[in-house]
């Protein structure tokens, strides 16, 4: 009885009501008032016994339903994914099928977790039931997400994910079909902000741009060109292939790489313009 008491007042107040605590107390109360005038009925006996347990029986569920309910409640949120290329599979185990593999940097809705921790090599962590953000759902290893990751460390990756695909990016691009068939149109980007379209390597359109980062994917936002010849232009980073697209009219074309140094627009500029003959004497 002293037992049930302690674990009462000491451990619970956070898990039971005030309705329940008071109904817990008063059958308590009238327990320890049977045990103190050590009634010799039987009938009494037996119903001390029988709401003992059902006290204990009571403190036991109503405890694992608020565990249940703080679980359930701190899963309902987002994870970055921090491991390059995590396999996502159709069940919480390494040798279950890959289903597909989570990009470096992507948001990822968390559905559930497994029951216990595993280790994988040297790692030990939960798998989670993850949604990408393509409506795919899967399990995922936990060390390869930020939920049991130190959030400074998630930040460096993102970090360094972004510099990454900021530095891919660099350089002068031809647009292709999405069966593969070259064009005459390219796009250069330049580290120093400029970009420039062009068909046959002659430009025909100059302006600046900027880079919306979203999760592993970029978005190239063009400025200072009123009808730009190619739009949506998106960069992704998939494992360490860079996948780089636009729109032209109404058609999807992919960006292959030409030339990845094309130094700085002001230089090409200052290379195009010819020093004046000398006069004749």
């Amino acid at each position: 009885m002293n037992f049930l008491k302690k674990l009462l007042d000491n451990n619970l107040p956070t898990l039971l009501d005030s309705s329940t605590r008071k109904f817990i107390h008063e059958s308590m109360r009238t327990i320890k008032k049977g045990i103190v005038e050590k009634t010799t009925n039987h009938r009494q006996t037996l119903r001390n016994r029988f709401i003992t347990t059902f006290l204990l029986a009571t403190i036991f569920f109503t405890a694992c339903k608020k565990e249940a309910a703080i679980v359930e409640a701190a899963l309902t949120k987002t994870t970055t994914v921090t491991a390059a290329d995590l396999k996502l599979r159709i069940a919480p185990n390494t040798t279950a099928v890959e289903i597909a593999r989570l990009p470096r940097g992507e948001q990822v809705q968390i559905v559930q977790r497994s029951a216990d921790s595993v280790q994988i090599g040297k790692k030990h962590a939960y798998w989670y039931k993850v949604t990408n953000s393509g409506g795919l759902t899967g399990w995922a290893y936990g060390a390869g997400l930020a939920i049991e990751s130190d959030e400074g460390n998630v930040q460096e990756i993102q970090a360094n994910a972004e510099k990454k695909l900021r530095a891919a990016i660099i350089g002068r691009w031809e647009a292709a079909t999405i069966q593969g068939k070259l064009t005459p149109n390219f796009v250069a980007l330049y580290s120093d902000g400029n970009l420039e379209f062009g068909t046959n390597r002659a430009k025909t359109q100059t302006g600046k741009y900027e880079i919306l980062f979203n999760g592993p994917e970029a978005q190239i936002l063009i400025k200072d060109i009123k009808a730009p010849m190619m739009t949506d232009i998106k960069a992704k980073i998939i494992g360490e292939t860079l996948v780089f697209t636009a729109t032209m009219g109404k058609n999807d074309y992919k960006l292959n790489l030409a030339d990845k140094d094309p130094g700085s627009l002001e230089e090409k500029n200052k290379e195009g313009v010819q020093a004046p003959a000398p006069s004749a004497p």
